[in-house]
């Protein structure tokens, strides 16, 4: 993750949303295992989510933004088709709420998925 370029937005996340400083990591005071897990469960507006998602202009865009830029986008054509159907004029054709996902050349998201992971394993408690 840090030799990828996300080093800076793990370094955020870590300090925004736990406090934690990622140098703790190399002084010994912080697992990397407790690291991992808590990026799991970062939201989805953390640095890092975004950073996987395609950088700086997913900003801002979660999975409700996204769903409301859906309805929108629905509204608008639905409504130009209401005008159509009934005889009108459109003076100019409605245009689609642009999403960072809904341009086309931009490359897949990435998810972040940590499970495989070594230190991200579950950790197994003996009994005895």
């Amino acid at each position: 993750m840090m030799d990828e370029g996300y080093g800076s937005a793990l370094l955020a996340d870590l300090q925004r949303w736990y406090g934690l400083n990622l140098a703790d990591v190399w002084r010994g005071t912080l697992s990397p295992r407790r690291v991992w897990g808590l990026l799991e469960h970062l939201p989805e507006d953390s640095a890092l989510a975004i950073a996987y998602a395609g950088g700086p202009s997913f900003r801002g865009w979660t999975v409700q933004t996204h769903l409301l830029a859906g309805v929108l986008n629905a509204l608008r054509f639905a409504d130009a088709n209401n005008v159509r159907v009934n005889g009108g004029k459109l003076e100019k054709k409605p245009r689609p709420v642009e999403t960072p996902t809904g341009k086309s050349g931009d490359k897949p998201r990435r998810q972040l998925d940590l499970s495989s992971h070594p230190l991200a394993q579950p950790i197994r408690i003996s009994e005895g």
